[in-house]
């Protein structure tokens, strides 16, 4: 089903952007050609999805097969508007999507030893502390001379590859701090223990203030510190010790309600005091004030011109946005697709994240914080984007995950549903298990 509604929007889009082809002296321009022409890296992305089921199929068999549909459909409809935004950019977001199908592919077999993993958290620590570096240090990339550009973390290998590695820091430093909590029992004092989920969400946190005060990257800190502090709200019975008590729900509530509000201080302080923070909140209230908040202006204008069902696929005009094919692709959706095209991708982001709390809720353990993390890293990023795409909150760096481009970010959203993927899986296969023994016990 979700490879007939990509192929149907592919088409329609392909024959809107053939109407809204303009002339010149030597007539039509070969918009429509270049379109059509990428037909076959839509050949590739439905080859993609259909490898992703076939290794679900294989090694999670028991997992919630309604998330792939969601996700495979996100990154389908993602590829058809980057292409018609571009269609240079067909070739790169095609390779793209087959490595978030590959990532969700390898997810699944490393999932096999979930535990495993978690219980060595130096190793993707180590990881994570390669990636806030390398985003951290790298340079930026100017969108218009002219207009507002946010603090973008691009890092470049010449004219081949060009990766935000926050795009991937995300998900990695959330796997390290859920892995620090499960073997934290280990190493904590007899004092401590009953505080171990405060190791890895405070080891997170520390990822969180670097991508803050290093990289000005307001959307990433928010995303791994509230993925890393808020599933803690969830934590039961650690599979992994259990000899150790839980902390009370109402000790818990008081601890995350501190954190949370110390965090909330310290980002006001920041955005009063750092230039590339306090800008970002100075064009979220007032855009109008000159050029340099054209960028959510366009947008406002793009969204207003869609009114309720849209201009019409491939009939918009992206070109007068910024970054459409990443920062504002919701924008250029919600143009052409009008407001009930935007709302159809807000009930995709809610069904997704519903799928995921659900799989959190009957997992076990440290498998409840990643299943609870790993949706919160989509769900987060999803909101995040798109309210500073409507003006709801500051326009911050962020790109829709599996819709917009990226490569990294497109890994990094792979693994977080393989991992969902594989907790259902594992938790299902429990389940099965036990109704099994005890149907067979006398």
């Amino acid at each position: 089903m979700a490879g007939v509604v990509i192929c149907t929007t592919f088409a329609v889009t392909a024959l809107g952007v053939e109407q809204n082809s303009v002339w010149d002296g030597d007539g039509r321009r070969g918009a429509t050609e270049s379109l059509w022409g990428t037909a076959g890296w839509l050949a590739a992305v439905l080859a993609g999805g259909a490898a992703a089921h076939f290794a679900i199929k294989r090694w999670a068999p028991n997992s919630n097969e309604i998330l792939l549909g969601i996700v495979g459909l996100l990154m389908g409809i993602g590829w058809v508007f980057v292409a018609r935004v571009d269609a240079l950019l067909a070739s790169e977001q095609a390779v793209a999507v087959l490595l978030g199908c590959a990532a969700i592919a390898g997810t699944l077999v490393a999932g096999r030893h979930i535990d495993w993993f978690l219980s060595r958290p130096g190793t993707c620590g180590l990881v994570a502390a390669v990636l806030l570096a390398a985003g951290s240090f790298s340079g930026g990339a100017h969108v218009s001379a002219d207009a507002y550009d946010p603090p973008r973390q691009w890092l470049d290998f010449g004219s081949l590859l060009s990766v935000q590695p926050y795009g991937l820091a995300k998900i990695v430093v959330v796997i390290a701090a859920c892995g620090l909590t499960a073997t934290a029992p280990r190493w904590l004092s007899a004092r401590w223990v009953a505080h171990r989920h405060a190791a890895g969400a405070g080891a997170a946190a520390v990822g969180a203030w670097v991508m803050l005060i290093v990289g000005a990257d307001l959307a990433s800190s928010v995303i791994v510190f509230a993925a890393a502090w808020l599933p803690l709200w969830l934590d039961g019975d650690d599979p992994l010790a259990s000899d150790v008590p839980t902390v009370p729900r109402s000790t818990r509530a008081r601890a995350l309600s501190g954190v949370i509000i110390t965090y909330a201080v310290g980002v006001g302080v920041l955005a009063a005091v750092y230039d590339r923070l306090s800008a970002q909140v100075h064009y979220w209230l007032n855009p109008w004030t000159d050029a340099d908040g054209a960028t959510v202006v366009d947008a406002a204008f793009a969204i207003s011109a869609g009114g309720i069902s849209g201009v019409g696929p491939g009939l918009g005009a992206p070109q007068h946005l910024h970054e459409p094919h990443s920062d504002f692709i919701f924008a250029v959706v919600a143009e052409e697709l009008g407001i009930l095209g935007g709302a159809a991708l807000l009930v995709a982001f809610t069904l997704l994240v519903g799928v995921g709390a659900g799989i959190a809720q009957r997992a076990l353990g440290t498998h409840r914080l990643l299943a609870a993390a790993a949706t919160s890293v989509i769900g987060l990023q999803a909101l995040l984007t798109i309210a500073g795409v409507l003006r709801l909150l500051p326009h911050t760096v962020g790109a829709l995950p599996f819709v917009a481009y990226g490569q990294l970010a497109m890994i990094g959203n792979g693994i977080a549903a393989g991992l969902l993927l594989a907790v259902s899986d594992a938790s299902d296969a429990s389940r099965v298990e036990s109704q099994q023994l005890s149907q067979g016990a006398p």
